[in-house]
């Protein structure tokens, strides 16, 4: 099986971090579970009357706390070494992503990683690194815990795997890696 993958919230357990970068950032005592929906939805920066062009610097404030606090999900190395390919699609900065790959041990597993940003892409649910991957690998599915990361690969004809959230745009929804099916 040939898998694009997200990295946030869906290999590596990260919003905890998130949020609390934005909470700092913010500059305000926020509860997670009000901040969490916000900013899994992009819509924390204007709920919150944070200006949009410092998100550069919650990208830094989240790169400066630990990654032994951004631990991976139970069972993701088993799908990762069983697939055929593995290629990652995050919102990410270059710089964070490689830093978080190599502090777990993941960097081996993936044959191509874009960082939109960094790789002259638009941000996700533009089609266009998910159209550049498929054509290159062949690609059979795309799994992520957000609409923006199943929408593309809908639109350029990938089966869709949901981790841990109901999504309208999901063939297949699971909780934890040990319930993934190689089909």
């Amino acid at each position: 099986m040939k898998i694009l993958w997200d990295l946030d919230g869906t290999i590596l357990d990260t919003w905890p971090t998130l949020v609390e970068a934005f909470t700092i950032l913010a500059e305000k005592d926020l509860p997670y579970e009000e901040v969490l929906p916000h900013l899994k939805y992009g819509t924390a920066y204007e709920f919150y009357g944070v200006d949009k062009s410092l998100v550069t610097k919650f990208r830094e404030i989240e790169r400066t706390l630990s990654n032994e606090r951004k631990p991976l999900f139970p069972y993701v190395k088993d799908v990762l070494s069983n697939a055929d390919v593995n290629v990652l699609v995050t919102h990410r900065n270059r710089r964070s992503t490689e830093e978080l790959l190599e502090h777990w041990n993941l960097g081996a597993n993936f044959e191509e990683v874009i960082c939109p940003a960094d790789d002259g892409y638009s941000l996700k649910p533009d089609i266009h690194a998910y159209k550049y991957l498929h054509d290159r690998y062949g690609l059979d599915l795309a799994v992520g815990d957000q609409s923006t990361d199943l929408i593309p690969a809908k639109k350029i004809g990938l089966q869709t795997c949901s981790f841990r959230e109901q999504n309208e745009y999901a063939d297949q929804i699971i909780q934890c890696y040990s319930e993934f099916t190689y089909k």
